[in-house]
């Protein structure tokens, strides 16, 4: 198939999400023998860039037979292109949406109610002459159906490349002799996104800093726009940003990985990290929704599953993970099996494009019908 990723950025010095999706979408549907073209001036190395002008970009869009735009909290202007004569100057090709949150997410972006709303608007409208939503959680998945009216989905959770993250990646030279004797714990992601739960963190660090830190606990961030360091205890240490390649290197020096969320649009989230800490081999410990909870009721911990508030239960849970490192063993054993068994990059792309190949011989099926 001919894809036109319409929207999407890819930057090769970002650290966020949003960009190591857009990478290992490309890379693996690239790999299944698909082609990807994407807008010239953020163009992954694997995909064809688009004409920059305007004529050009449109004829060539013409020869697709697919337009994926990917989504967010508001609506990108290549979801306007499924009704009327934009999509008959296209040539009719199909409309896939893959949507990673809700359009709610906008208050974390300081869009007001009315934005929101009008969003919220565009997406039902514009929904109408969308073929499939990609959706990234079964609870993303019923709110689109539900509120945006698209009834045709597929839910398709976020991955890891187990080539990539590995707990046989060499330690990064910072922690290569912190010594056994240190029980680790890894948060990493952009700070900057406002559904992330930094007081939970925060009250457990000190809450274990403050019996003693018996255990030896030390807590690990990575990521940008961390500006609330100076309110957390002695125990937390901040490392900035890194490459996406280099992370598997930090994992690797890690016993356990944090996911922790605000109540709100994070609970229609499918969390990037939760599956690079499994794959590379992490016990994990998330705050409760609906995807987490059922990651780690598949293996077999429910008890790490936290309350938004649960700052004792969360130093409690951490301590007793320090103070049973067989326990830690089997979870990172049972998180790198899972991970390869059901959450590698290339089934999210592998799944998609069997849902799009279905509609794909769907259309088709009149026209033969008509020529018989």
């Amino acid at each position: 198939m001919r894809l036109a990723y319409a929207n999407a950025r890819f930057r090769p010095d970002a650290h966020d999400g949003a960009n190591a999706h857009v990478r290992q979408f490309v890379q693996n549907t690239v790999a299944l023998g698909h082609e990807v073209w994407m807008w010239p001036a953020a163009c992954h190395p694997q995909a064809t860039p688009l004409a920059a002008g305007r004529m050009g970009r449109t004829l060539k869009l013409r020869e697709m037979d697919l337009v994926y735009v990917r989504v967010e909290h508001d609506l990108p202007n290549p979801c306007t292109w499924t009704l009327g004569p934009t999509r008959k100057l296209l040539g009719n090709p199909m409309m896939v949406w893959e949507f990673n949150t809700v359009p709610e997410y906008g208050e974390y972006r300081k869009l007001s109610p009315a934005q929101i709303q009008k969003n919220i608007d565009g997406f039902r409208h514009f929904g109408k002459g969308c073929d499939l939503a990609v959706c990234v959680s079964a609870h993303l998945a019923d709110y689109v159906q539900k509120n945006l009216g698209i009834k045709r989905t597929v839910v398709v959770p976020n991955g890891s490349d187990p080539d990539l993250y590995t707990p046989d990646a060499p330690v990064v030279p910072r922690l290569k002799d912190v010594g056994d004797e240190i029980f680790n714990v890894l948060w990493i992601g952009s700070a900057y996104v406002a559904w992330h739960n930094f007081k939970l963190l925060a009250d457990a660090a000190r809450i274990i800093w403050n019996r003693g830190n018996r255990q030896n606990v030390v807590f690990h961030l990575i990521g940008q726009g961390m500006n609330q360091m100076r309110d957390m205890p002695a125990n937390v240490h901040y490392y900035g940003v890194e490459d996406y390649e280099k992370l598997p290197q930090w994992m690797s020096a890690m016993d356990v990985g944090l996911c922790l969320y605000r109540p709100g649009p994070a609970d229609y989230s499918s969390p990037l990290k939760v599956f690079d800490y499994m794959c590379s081999g992490l016990a994990v410990i998330a705050t409760d929704q609906p995807q987490t909870r059922e990651l780690l009721t598949e293996l077999g911990c429910p008890d790490l599953l936290m309350s938004p508030d649960a700052a004792e239960k969360l130093a409690d849970a951490l301590e007793a993970l320090a103070a049973n490192r067989d326990r830690v063993k089997e979870l990172s054993r049972r998180s790198r099996e899972l991970s390869i068994k059901k959450y590698t990059w290339r089934r999210a792309v592998t799944d998609t494009f069997a849902e799009i190949e279905k509609i794909a011989a769907e259309r088709h099926r009149p026209a033969i019908k008509a020529a018989l």
